[in-house]
């Protein structure tokens, strides 16, 4: 099932990134920016692209409105990142990230799809090995509807991975081979203290990465797996989808691959992203370095 090496990438709620860098920010106050980027985004617009970084074989599917999803487009392309592109009313979401003393990010909520716009992405979909599922989901999608979205999609494909979060996490529990929320998504989803949190989603026998910041990862599968990086200064947007892209492009990449050498090369990408001044983006050179660095958490 799904085509030897091929991911599918799907988010319903892309974005146009924006990263301003200043010496210092102050809520109330003029500040003063000194650089800014610009960059496609959203979760699986970064996953996407770190993919395509990696080598790895990923088409992306995501609905696009207005000026914003017109110019995501042409950067894609220059990307040379494969999208398929629905097309909606509504105007493309911005998110932006203020990196100073700390970083603060402003995202925009997801933009509105319509059903027939929905069915539109989901006719799209072909067979793929991996497909990643990622990002938060428009209030215009019942949690149901999106059950039965990844229902479809995990009857095409071979192993699913979705990242989202509160009743939508819960319901793709039901559906998905990997979770991966953080712990604060991971606890405000089900209300229920870490083990018992983890025990819940996987009930229908999905396994759980766990994304812990500077503390590192855990995947709970048949047995308990952990990786900490040595602790980054920089811009931790897009850290969490370099993760995932890292994960899956080594399951998909490989097919005597392990969970353990995914998930060591995942939390290593995790790190060497947040050095980067673009979401989600990263050095090689960074990467061989902090690979040698991963310790056992």
């Amino acid at each position: 099932m799904g085509a030897p090496g091929l991911i599918g990438v799907v988010t319903l709620s892309p974005a146009v990134d924006v990263t301003y860098h200043l010496a210092s920010a102050q809520l109330g106050e003029v500040n003063r920016v000194e650089t800014v980027t610009k960059a496609p985004g959203g979760k699986g617009l970064n996953v996407a692209r770190v993919l395509k970084k990696l080598g790895s074989s990923a088409v992306l599917h995501a609905p696009l409105g207005g000026s914003s999803g017109l110019w995501i487009k042409d950067q894609l392309a220059t990307l040379e990142v494969e999208l398929i592109a629905t097309n909606i009313a509504g105007e493309t979401r911005s998110a932006v990230a203020i990196v100073a003393q700390e970083t603060s990010v402003f995202n925009e909520p997801a933009s509105a799809i319509t059903e027939t716009e929905l069915v539109d992405l989901e006719s799209t979909l072909a067979s793929y090995e991996f497909v990643v599922v990622t990002g938060s989901v428009p209030t215009s999608v019942s949690v149901e509807r999106f059950g039965k979205l990844l229902e479809s999609i995990k009857q095409k494909s071979k192993l699913l991975l979705v990242d989202t979060t509160g009743d939508y996490l819960i319901a793709a529990s039901k559906h998905a081979d990997y979770l991966k929320p953080n712990l604060e998504e991971l606890l405000a989803a089900t209300g229920l203290p870490q083990e018992q949190a983890i025990a819940k989603l996987q009930e229908h026998g999905a396994k759980v990465i766990l994304s812990l910041g500077d503390q590192g990862v855990l995947l709970h599968s048949d047995k308990r797996l952990g990786f900490r990086a040595p602790s980054q200064r920089g811009n931790p947007t897009g850290a969490g989808d370099a993760l995932t892209a890292g994960f899956v492009s080594v399951l998909a990449g490989n097919g005597q691959a392990s969970e353990l050498e995914a998930l060591r090369f995942g939390c290593g990408l995790s790190a060497a992203s947040v050095r980067s001044p673009i979401a989600g983006d990263f050095s090689e050179q960074d990467l061989t370095e902090l690979l040698t660095e991963i310790e056992e958490a």
